[in-house]
Parts: structure tokens; C-alpha cells; sequence
């Protein structure tokens, strides 16, 4: 499988006449390689595919990576690089300027005869549509995340604070089977919900209160996302009338999601619901993102996105309407762009 996806990616290669490409990004190189450990970097190029690895994760590498990756491992790896470029005689090579520092790429770009050229976010592209494995992980991951929120919902209890609840809703991840959680889990109550990225705190739980959480878990490195908002309590109209408006933009946008579809079209409709209603000016983010290795990955669904929606890509569609000092309700779900349309994946 990593197999393939490097042969797709010398053929990129070839594509922007480079002779192959390097990166130290932590998700390329798992995606690449399927060693998922900090501290490594990899060379694709024409003649052929090298992991760089520190000397204490070299076993454990060549224990995990296909026959067809050479694990090299030395004191100075920046130093063994240069000489597999030289050895190969390339001429040529693609990187991601966004992903290195200044002094990283004077150390491994000092070599004569050579030219580094910037291919900026160029994994990235490749990674955006996703071979079944990453779905069937995607898909778990999205399953365990409805499943847990749902339970802990229902589990509520007054005098809970927000910490609490999030750490027995992480808890709950662990117990389906995940390695991780997808990235700090957003609990919020009330006016704290507000807050689209608000950090949890000890507020305490009380009746009439909205109960917002966003969340998300890990599977074999893959990550979800889910929002809900809920209300403790009796409902109140504000609540209910601000809620119909998130949810109706939120089906509008999903039923919009489909292949040949722009990412700006979709925070387009469901903006206008927002707008519409009169809250425009109380939605004040993007309307969604990719999905992946990483929580935030392209597609991003926001005012203007040119990219275009293809089959394999997996997207949140996220809308919401924030009343600062009242509440916040925003509402999620992580999609897979099908043939015809989409699958919601986190029920």
C-alpha cells in the first residue's frame, strides 16, 4: 500500500520533471511509509525510496516499512542524504518549503550540482483522496466518535463541569479501540459554547443551559470530527429557533456535497441560510475542512475555495451561529465524497 502511494508519487515526480522528493513532515512520511514515529524523513527519487531514520528508531523501522524502503540510519543523517542524492545523481528535487525552517534547509541544501525545488504542499494534494484502507480507518474512527458523544450526552448530570465531561467522553474513545484522541476535545456550556474554540474550564453543569462538544478520535493514525450541541434541560425558544437555522444550513450544505462541486460553493449555501435568517454576521468561520492523517487538511470549505470535490475526499461540514455571552450552537459531521454524492460517516 505505502508502496503504491510512493510509486504514485515518483510518477508526480516526473509529472514536474524533479527527479524525486523529500519531506519531513511527520503525516507524509507515516503516509509514505507507514512508520509512524517522530524524527524521521524520506526521499522518494528515481532511484529509489530511503527512510532516514536516528539510530534508536532504525530497528523498529525496518521491522514495520515494505522491502522496498532502505532504511538508513546514521550519527549524521543530514550527511547521508546528501550522499544517496549524489549517488543517484539527482539533479533536481521537489520539497515543502512551508514545512522546513531556514536553517534546516541551508543544512540539507548545501550540496554542489544540486537544485531544491519549492512543491509546496505536494503530498498533501495526494493524500486528499483516500484509498479504502484510509476510509475503512476514517470510518471507525467517525463511528466511535457518534457512538461516545451519544453516550456521554446521555450521561449528563448536573454539577458536572466541562472537564469532567470531556475527559469521561476521551474515555469512552479509548474503550472503543482508539489510539488517540483527533485533537484537544472542545466541551463548552452555555456562554462558554460561544466561544467556536473555546478550552475547557471547571464551569459547572446546570439546567437550561446549551452543551456543546466538539470531538474526535483516532484509528491506525486516521482522525474524526463531530460537533453537537445539545441543550441541558428544558429548551428554550431562543435555543430552538437558533438550532432549526445551524441545522437547516447544515442539510443544505451536505446535500450540496458531491463530486465537480467547488468547497466555496458549499460555505456559499450554507452561509446564505445564516444570512438569510438574519445571523450572518454571527458565523465566523469556514464552513468546513479536510479530514485525514491530520485534523485540518485541504479541501478547506471557506468563502471563495476554488478547489473542486472529487470522489475520495473526506470533508466536515460545520456551520454555526455564536451569540457572545448567551450561547453557541454548531453543528458537524465528517463526509466522504462518494460517486454521486456523499456518506455521512460519524452515525
Amino acid at each position: 500500500m505505502t508502496e503504491r502511494r510512493r510509486d504514485r508519487l515518483r510518477e508526480r515526480c516526473r509529472d514536474q520533471k524533479v527527479d524525486g522528493y523529500l519531506t519531513f513532515d511527520y503525516s507524509d512520511v507515516f503516509y509514505l511509509s507507514g512508520f509512524p514515529s517522530e524524527g524521521c524523513f524520506l526521499l522518494v527519487s528515481r532511484g529509489g525510496d530511503f527512510l532516514f531514520s536516528p539510530l534508536l528508531l532504525a530497528e523498529q523501522a525496518r521491522s514495520i516499512v515494505d522491502r522496498k524502503l532502505s532504511v538508513v540510519t546514521s550519527r549524521k543523517l543530514l550527511k547521508s542524504l546528501e550522499s544517496a542524492v549524489r549517488k543517484d545523481g539527482l539533479k533536481k528535487v521537489g520539497y515543502d518549503s512551508a514545512k522546513v525552517t531556514v536553517s534546516l534547509f541551508k543544512s540539507f541544501s548545501s550540496g554542489k550540482g544540486m537544485r531544491w525545488v519549492p512543491l509546496d504542499g505536494f503530498v498533501l494534494k495526494q493524500r486528499m483522496i483516500k484509498d479504502e484502507n484510509e476510509i475503512e480507518l476514517i470510518s471507525q474512527a467517525c463511528h466511535a466518535t457518534f457512538v461516545s458523544r451519544e453516550s456521554t450526552f446521555g450521561l449528563l448530570r448536573e454539577g458536572q463541569t466541562e472537564r469532567e465531561v470531556a475527559r469521561a467522553l476521551e474515555g469512552l474513545f479509548f474503550k472503543a479501540g482508539a489510539s488517540k484522541t483527533a485533537f484537544e476535545t472542545i466541551v463548552a456550556f452555555q456562554e462558554n459554547a460561544a466561544y467556536p474554540h473555546h478550552v475547557v474550564s471547571d464551569k459547572k453543569l446546570s439546567p437550561k443551559m446549551a452543551v456543546l462538544m466538539d470531538c474526535g478520535c483516532a484509528f491506525g493514525g486516521y482522525r474524526s470530527d463531530l460537533t453537537r450541541t445539545g441543550f441541558f434541560g428544558k429548551i428554550s425558544s431562543q435555543f430552538q429557533k437558533i438550532y432549526g437555522i445551524v441545522k437547516k444550513s447544515q442539510s443544505v450544505g451536505m446535500a450540496a456535497v458531491r463530486p465537480g462541486v467547488t468547497a466555496g460553493k458549499i460555505d456559499f449555501v450554507c452561509r446564505e441560510v445564516i444570512r438569510k435568517a438574519g445571523y450572518g454576521d454571527y458565523f465566523v468561520h469556514g464552513t468546513g475542512h479536510g479530514v485525514g492523517l491530520d485534523i485540518h487538511e485541504p479541501p478547506r470549505l471557506g468563502i471563495g475555495s476554488k478547489e473542486v470535490l472529487r470522489e475520495g475526499m473526506v470533508v466536515t461540514v460545520e456551520p454555526g451561529i455564536y451569540l457572545p455571552g448567551e450561547f453557541g450552537v454548531r453543528i458537524e459531521d465528517t463526509l466522504l465524497v462518494t460517486k454521486n454524492g456523499c456518506e455521512v460517516l460519524t452515525q
